[in-house]
């Protein structure tokens, strides 16, 4: 069957009537007052004034990466051209009718769809080496999901402050999923996703919340509700907050609520240069000089800290984490361990002063030296050390479960593993070994 040419026009003029407009949100621009708009396609033509950022307007024409919209609201010219992205810098992006984000097979949408988790971004503290789990954001917490993003996303100059703008429930993988949290940053917080019930990645949920004045990454099971056992675990010196998380995602099990307090110090120690080249390339390439913002390494003391100043120090951080330790318990029955690695080691032993015998202890690499004072009955005990570690050398940290055993406690034999100064996996089993050994009890 043959068409004549004005049946195939007027064919062709009712698809185009038929098909659905397509509506784009200006993501870009927050820090230059909105994106470039020209009155042709051609990067040449003459520049009219910015298209604001949070702007809504109708698809007119797309061509390639160039949009020729109409102004459905915000501020700018009714009509023009703009790049829908700039680089790998997405500038809009599609949306419906009320601005919500859309998925398509588009380009446009593809980054909200990317695998968004790069290994080697991740920074390798004492007790990071557990997090990376085939580049994929289940083992990793939503702190080192946001950073990355960041560097993605925000330009330098906004990070510091864009930070505290996070929304509590963006933290909550129950609530929000990795799509949500890209979408908040590709736009710069101008979209967030409302509170709804989600599938946390691997089945285990993490959130934060204030516990003790601390801030803490709560790690449990999906749809736990009340616990049987309360594990608050302390990282080390000058390390990340979330450093211990993913052994908390390893330790996670049925019962269990693990809580990771954040030492309320920030270090003075920079992060390691190194580390920048291994994250996102920063977005506003043309910048050379501006003030690099990541988050700050944090510590429960100092490592100049001798003598008596340690000594406050010590008692000081011991009060806050059994603190935290008694909100995180919420009067529950359940069992209460107290854990840390390094440092953070020796802050948990010295809680044991503020709590009556906990059900558990797990000191994983305590420094040498680590005092033990009053009384420890029945308190079960796991230490670890690595062969080759300097900071806490296994002879040292024999020593240690001799002074353990002598106050009461019931110390496991000492769990030696080939390794430095870290958690590896073999200490991450065994201390879910010894977990559900006594909350089996």
């Amino acid at each position: 069957v043959e068409l004549s040419k004005a049946a195939i026009i007027t064919a062709h003029g009712q698809l185009q009537c038929q098909m659905p407009a397509r509506f784009w949100k200006v993501t870009g621009g927050a820090d230059k007052g909105g994106i470039v708009v020209r009155s042709g396609k051609a990067l040449a033509s003459e520049q009219l004034e910015r298209l604001s950022t949070g702007a809504l307007v109708t698809e007119l024409k797309l061509e390639g990466e160039r949009l020729n919209y109409e102004l459905k609201s915000g501020t700018g010219p009714p009509t023009g051209w703009v790049s829908v992205k700039l680089k790998d810098k997405e500038l809009l992006i599609l949306v419906d009718e009320t601005g919500a984000p859309t998925q398509t097979d588009g380009d446009a949408s593809q980054s909200l769809r990317k695998k968004t988790w790069d290994t080697k971004f991740l920074f390798k503290g004492c007790g990071a080496n557990l997090r990376a789990l085939e580049g994929g954001t289940a083992g990793a917490s939503r702190d080192q999901l946001f950073e990355f993003l960041m560097r993605q996303h925000v330009s330098p100059e906004l990070r510091s402050d864009f930070w505290d703008e996070i929304p509590d429930h963006m933290y909550d993988t129950s609530l929000t999923d990795e799509t949500d949290c890209i979408t908040f940053f590709q736009t710069v917080g101008h979209l967030c996703a409302e509170p709804r019930k989600k599938s946390s990645p691997g089945g285990v949920r993490q959130r934060v919340a204030k516990l003790g004045g601390l801030r803490c990454i709560v790690v449990e099971r999906e749809g736990l509700k009340v616990p049987v056992a309360v594990v608050v675990l302390a990282h080390g010196i000058e390390v990340l907050g979330d450093d211990l998380y993913g052994l908390a995602h390893r330790l996670a099990m049925d019962g269990l609520r693990i809580v990771l307090p954040e030492a309320p110090l920030e270090s003075s120690v920079a992060r390691e240069p190194e580390q920048v080249s291994e994250a996102a390339t920063p977005i506003d390439e043309s910048v050379n000089v501006h003030t690099e913002w990541r988050r700050p390494l944090r510590e429960w003391w100092s490592r100049h800290e001798t003598g008596a100043n340690l000594q406050k120090r010590l008692v000081e951080s011991a009060r806050l984490l059994a603190r935290c330790a008694n909100e995180a318990m919420e009067a529950s029955p359940a069992k209460l361990f107290l854990g840390g690695f390094s440092q953070g080691a020796m802050v948990a032993l010295a809680a044991c002063q503020e709590i009556s015998s906990p059900s558990g202890l797990l000191l994983l690499s305590p420094p040498s030296q680590c005092p033990v004072a009053g009384t420890l009955r029945g308190t079960g005990v796991l230490v670890s050390s690595g062969s080759s570690d300097e900071i806490s050398p296994p002879t040292e940290a024999a020593k240690l479960l001799k002074a353990l055993d002598s106050v009461g406690a019931i110390p496991e034999p000492l769990l030696c593993y080939d390794g430095g100064h870290e958690i590896t996996l073999k200490v991450a089993d065994t201390a879910k070994a010894f977990l559900t050994k006594i909350v089996s009890k």
